[in-house]
């Protein structure tokens, strides 16, 4: 008997666990009816026409490249002249991953630029599919996801004006992985998907490193959090060795670029610029301050912030993406403020976070009922989302995109006039004066000049206005620069030359007769 009631005793807990295990597959089971019997069909004819709308208006189109940043100047630099021969961190440098580069390069191999336009669209293609799928599901409304689609794109031309922004590339993987814990929390995926959720998270750092370490870190604290307090310790353990696999598959193979041609110390270094540069005691913190304080506020990104603190009683799914959202927006507007280089653009990364606090405010009363949903569209005209976002704030996104649309061209036409047209004047000159072989530099607000007179940058640090934040990069930058012998280096006025440098062309260059007003442009002697 004794015997007897030892056996019975072990087999106890081995018919628990396996009463467990499967609650647990039926559990996901029924997840996974209940969550694809709420999602709705995607507007893909409404997804595929705002990404090509937005792609129009990128700097690859002629007519409107001489309205690039420095950075989208850079970054149609790097794609040329990767298929001349130059190496991304070796002879470019780079912030983004190197799947960005990569990309970056193949649209660049045939028709200019095109393909990487192409690129772009497919890029936001996939990311207003899964973000309209997330925001379905969260907010159970279908109508409210349609209407923030076109609000995703506005702000994505805007913030972004003239595109190839690598946030922009990484959108789709962020949104998917949005998509996959909105899944989780639901139980409509299984632990062995964290796999994949893992290497979706490898491709998403090698194409923006930064957005994508700011976004994984907190939706690893988040599940932490919520795995803990759903009493699945043993299920976070799992993951978290499930996420790293799959972040080995594929980071380490494609990784191995950099170490095979031995940028790999360099890659790191400069991918994490954006770490080394962040000051919140520059002189840069009064001016960004104003400026991205003036837009964010402009634009309502304070408003969707401030009302996400209006917790209630909602799904566990809901509270989620809105604790994520909150702290992603707000890690993203403190490195803004602390980055020597201002640009609307730095705001790009928040919009994966602030258009979940959108859908959140928009869902009038946090409705997250399919029963409700009759009702909210016999009254969606009553309170669409575009009086909430436009009138509701006195029309000052409205005001907010005009300036960020029409700046850069009062900026090229009015304030900066023939400043375009004298960089292209220099560049024919050089191109007519140099060979292939020779190297140029561009002490200029933008690497524009490179391209135009098809000629490389005899420095990887393309201008002395961009990646120039740390001390680091400017010591190299003058210490390059005192030992490579461009053939001509072109001299904006309106920037200030190093004393070394300075020097330098005293020394070794001569000015050519070239009547410029803007520039000077010096031969080697």
């Amino acid at each position: 008997m004794h015997d007897i009631n030892e056996q019975q005793n072990l087999e106890i807990p081995e018919m628990k666990t396996e009463i467990s295990e499967a609650n647990v597959e039926v559990s996901e089971q029924e997840g996974t009816q209940r969550f694809r019997k709420k999602m709705s069909p995607v507007p893909l004819f409404k997804v595929l026409s705002w990404s090509i709308l937005v792609s129009l208006f990128s700097v690859v189109n002629p007519l409107l490249t001489n309205l690039a940043t420095n950075l989208q100047s850079q970054n149609l630099y790097a794609g040329w002249a990767m298929v001349q021969g130059q190496t991304i961190y070796s002879h470019i440098y780079g912030t983004s991953g190197l799947l960005y580069y990569l990309i970056n390069w193949a649209g660049s191999m045939a028709f200019g630029q095109i393909l990487f336009l192409i690129f772009q669209v497919l890029a936001l293609v996939l990311a207003g599919v899964y973000l309209f799928k997330t925001i379905s599901y969260i907010t159970t409304n279908s109508s409210l996801a349609q209407n923030l689609l076109p609000l995703f794109y506005l702000l994505t031309a805007t913030l972004g004006f003239g595109g190839l922004y690598s946030s922009i590339f990484v959108f789709p993987f962020v949104f998917w992985s949005m998509y996959f814990l909105v899944r989780y929390v639901q139980n409509a995926v299984k632990d062995e998907v964290f796999i994949l959720y893992g290497a979706v998270g490898a491709l998403s750092f090698l194409v923006e490193p930064m957005l994508s370490i700011v976004f994984y870190t907190l939706a690893a604290l988040v599940l932490f959090a919520y795995n803990i307090a759903s009493k699945r310790k043993a299920r976070g353990l799992y993951q978290c060795l499930a996420v790293l696999l799959g972040f080995s598959l594929l980071f380490y193979p494609l990784g191995y670029y950099t170490v095979w041609n031995g940028s790999f110390g360099v890659a790191i270094s400069q991918v994490t610029y954006a770490i080394d540069a962040f000051k919140l005691t520059g002189s840069q913190l009064p001016s960004n301050a104003l400026y991205y304080g003036l837009l964010t506020i402009g634009l309502g990104f304070v408003t969707a912030f401030v009302l996400g603190f209006q917790f209630k009683k909602e799904a566990a799914v809901v509270r989620l993406m809105r604790i994520l959202s909150l702290f992603g927006f707000l890690t993203v507007f403190i490195g803004a403020l602390g980055l020597p280089e201002q640009g609307a653009y730095q705001l790009l990364p928040a919009l994966p976070f602030v258009i979940i606090l959108f859908a959140l405010w928009f869902n009038k009363n946090g409705e997250t009922s399919v029963e409700n949903e009759g009702r909210r569209r016999r009254e969606r005209h009553k309170t669409s989302v575009w009086n909430r976002y436009f009138s509701k704030q006195v029309f000052l996104p409205l005001v907010a995109m005009i300036y960020l649309i029409g700046f850069p061209l009062v900026q090229e036409y009015i304030l900066s006039n023939g400043v375009s047209g004298e960089r292209a004047m220099a560049a024919r000159y050089i191109r007519e004066n140099s060979s292939a072989k020779d190297t140029i530099y561009a002490w200029d607000s933008t690497a524009s000049l490179y391209q135009q007179s098809q000629r490389l940058s005899a420095v990887s640090i393309l201008t002395p206005s961009l990646y120039t934040g740390t001390e680091e990069n400017q010591i190299y930058l003058r210490n390059t620069l005192n030992q490579v012998e461009p053939k001509f280096i072109l001299v904006n006025n309106h920037i200030q030359l190093l004393p070394d440098v300075d020097t330098k062309i005293s020394k070794n260059y001569k000015e050519t007769n070239l009547k410029l007003s803007h520039f000077k442009l010096y031969q080697l002697q």
